[in-house]
């Protein structure tokens, strides 16, 4: 929704166009006019500063680059995840390396067509969803279960953690399971924090949920990139990966949830209800085949009251091609 500046603007039409987002212009205007002062719009918040896409030509080099970016940034997932102990299941392992290998099939399909358009390859993974993407949301899931130390109604000195108030311990129990702490429980005091370990298996679940939502990113990018592509063979190639990335988030949804994994409820008119910890479910057959709508996941420890944080997952656009004037270590 766009709230109309040259319109009085209330409480309610602020609320609704995006909570605290209002412009600097939208209070002066509130206020009266003739005012002086700097004229460039101001921010409320802590809001990143806002980076304006570069002015570069997108052609189809710059696409393919972009289509293999995708291809190494999901394979920089799994071999990270490989890399930490017991997070990937043992009996997955084998559907991991496997997946790692189609995507540098189709990454090197990619190289190919980028040469064959006149571009430089690009062989790395996609820096702007590596730094604004993939980092945060795998330090997120690492994270610890933050608690802070309060009193209880007769005064006693407790811990609200994961939306509960609990006796402060090593290992505390909570309604989700138990938690240990991973900082000092001696002499709190009201307003500390202690950290605490993720819940058992919660980092794995994390994973498994990121990857599949990462391949059906892939998929939804490659039948985004048809429809732009110049060239027949990059046409066939995209929707050669596209289909294959589909499967391996079938793959992946029917591993995670076995059964259940199969179909989505919402195919037949019914509710999706988020898992026991919050997380939103996704499924070998999600919806129509050939969405590209953004993809939402839960991702790291609940907070105080047992909110997860939302990671939203959506297909490049220009703030995330690999423009032909970017280099790999840039």
């Amino acid at each position: 929704m766009k709230l109309e500046l040259d319109t009085r603007t209330s409480r309610r039409q602020a609320l609704k166009a995006g909570g605290l987002t209002v412009t600097l212009a939208a209070l002066v205007a509130a206020c009266g006019e003739n005012r002086g002062g700097d004229d460039a719009p101001g921010r409320v918040g802590n809001a990143p500063v806002i980076t304006a896409p570069q002015d570069f030509e997108v052609n189809s080099a710059v696409l393919l680059r972009t289509a293999s970016s995708l291809e190494y940034t999901a394979i920089a997932v799994y071999e990270t995840a490989l890399g930490l102990d017991g997070v990937i299941p043992a009996d997955i392992e084998p559907l991991i390396d496997r997946l790692i290998e189609d995507h540098q099939t189709v990454a090197d399909r990619m190289v190919e067509l980028t040469q064959a358009a006149g571009g430089q390859p690009w062989t790395t993974p996609n820096p702007w969803f590596m730094d604004r993407l993939v980092q945060p949301t795998l330090e997120l899931i690492q994270s610890d279960i933050v608690g802070i130390v309060t009193a209880d109604a007769d005064g006693s000195i407790r811990v609200q953690v994961l939306g509960e108030l609990v006796d402060i311990a090593e290992t505390v129990s909570t309604a989700q399971g138990e938690i240990t702490a991973t900082s000092s429980i001696d002499d709190p005091s009201v307003g500390d924090e202690i950290t605490f370990t993720r819940l058992e298996g919660a980092v794995s679940d994390d994973v498994m949920a990121f990857a599949q939502a990462l391949e059906s990113l892939a998929s939804a990018s490659h039948q985004e990139l048809v429809s732009l592509a110049a060239s027949v063979d990059a046409r066939v190639a995209h929707l050669d990966a596209a289909l294959l990335e589909a499967r391996h988030a079938a793959a992946l949804a029917i591993a995670i949830r076995g059964a259940e994994g199969y179909i989505s409820p919402a195919l037949v008119g019914d509710d999706v209800a988020p898992t026991e910890r919050g997380q939103i479910p996704h499924f070998a057959v999600d919806s129509v085949f050939g969405e590209t709508a953004q993809i939402e996941i839960k991702a790291g420890p609940g907070d105080l009251n047992a909110v997860r944080e939302s990671v939203v997952l959506q297909t490049p656009a220009a703030n995330s091609f690999v423009y032909s004037e970017l280099e790999p270590n840039a």
